[in-house]
């Protein structure tokens, strides 16, 4: 009977933990707040802040905008765009820069780095999580945009889009495409052409 009774308080403590246990985890857990679908969906909209509109911000004096720096901190003390807190990208999801982000005050949010992909990846990473604040992505990086937006507007790169491909894709599927046309024999003496020249000149 005692071992019945010390069963049954086993049994109860177990329970019991891991009930706590389950409980913990769904207050602790960053569960993704959004479906797959419903991130592809977001991603497919008009969300990258070409340079003439930058500029056109920033001009303005850009009070409905926050600019969200990911570079590391070192870096942004040395420059950063006006408005802009500084969430190093490896941080991105701690609590407090989440409840930074939430407490905008209706700002749209615009991502910036060292490079736009960056920038891109730090946007679906924050929309998964279920961030309702709008989200944009600055074309290119800081750098450039210093460069052509900031200090004096370059129209010549008033849509400029970071589309540079990362990788050889070619190489990586299989080469280049092959030509149609038979290959020329290569040799070790080279072909020679025969030319005829004119008499030139007089007396």
């Amino acid at each position: 009977m005692k071992k019945i009774s010390t069963l049954n308080h086993i049994s109860i403590l177990s329970f019991a933990f891991v009930a706590i246990v389950v409980i913990i985890n769904l207050f602790t857990t960053n569960n993704y707040g959004r479906s797959n679908s419903a991130v592809v969906s977001m991603m497919q909209e008009d969300y990258l802040l070409n340079y003439h509109r930058l500029y056109s911000i920033l001009s303005s004096g850009g009070n409905d905008y926050l600019f969200v720096d990911l570079r590391k901190e070192e870096v942004f003390e040395k420059g950063h765009l006006p408005n802009s807190v500084n969430i190093p990208m490896n941080e991105l999801l701690e609590r407090s820069h989440l409840r930074t982000l939430r407490r905008s005050g209706g700002k749209t949010l615009v991502l910036y780095a060292d490079q736009e992909a960056t920038a891109h990846s730090a946007r679906y990473l924050l929309l998964s999580g279920g961030l309702d604040v709008p989200v944009k992505v600055m074309a290119g990086n800081y750098e450039m945009a210093v460069d052509v937006a900031v200090e004096v507007f370059q129209p010549a790169y008033a849509a400029f889009k970071d589309e540079k491909a990362r990788f050889d894709y070619r190489r990586y599927m299989g080469g280049a495409a092959k030509s149609t046309e038979p290959a020329k024999p290569t040799g070790i003496i080279p072909e020679v052409s025969q030319q005829t020249l004119g008499a030139q000149g007089g007396c």
